[in-house]
């Protein structure tokens, strides 16, 4: 995955298509961190919140996202 990736998921609870770039992911120059849920050697597992602009929803689901290798 590149910095310009992205990931795809629909929220479980309010139905909203979620797209997440890499860097917002790993929240490059920003103050709010997510939470690691697993930290492997070839994937990070995050917690990631819907997006949905039009509801409240406050479902957060788990995104595995490959690790760079340098």
């Amino acid at each position: 995955m590149s910095d310009t990736d992205t990931i795809t998921y629909v929220c479980a609870n309010c139905g909203y298509t979620n797209v997440w770039t890499r860097d917002e992911i790993l929240q490059r120059g920003a103050n709010v961190l997510f939470r690691v849920l697993f930290r492997g050697e070839d994937e990070e597992t995050f917690s990631l919140p819907c997006k949905n602009p039009n509801t409240s929803c406050r479902k957060y689901m788990s995104v595995a996202v490959p690790v760079r290798r340098t």
